[in-house]
């Protein structure tokens, strides 16, 4: 199996960007430590519209992702994220061609 991905675009309310870092990194740094299949994750911020946000986390396979999606305390975690959100999109990728 080769790699895959979870990305999400965030869009976080007006104001509530330092809050919305502090409760993503919380949330992942739980992933980081219960989630073996958790390669890499980044939280990017958006040059010129300072309330989008981009995370991407890279998993060992789609098994990984899945096991931390169904977590006990994901949704836990997960939730305060979506607080301070307008609009949440995610989505999951799977490699198809490596150059």
């Amino acid at each position: 199996m080769g790699n895959c991905f979870s990305t999400t675009i965030w869009r976080v309310k007006e104001g509530k960007q330092d809050e919305f870092v502090e409760r993503w990194t919380t949330f992942l740094h739980w992933t980081r430590e219960t989630q073996d299949g958790l390669k890499a994750a980044q939280l990017v911020a958006d040059d010129e519209d300072h309330q989008r946000f981009l995370s991407v986390g890279e998993w060992r396979d789609s098994a990984a992702r899945q096991a931390w999606q169904e977590a006990p305390r994901f949704m836990e975690l997960f939730m305060p994220c979506l607080e301070v959100c307008d609009d949440v999109q995610s989505s999951q990728y799977a490699i198809k061609v490596t150059i």
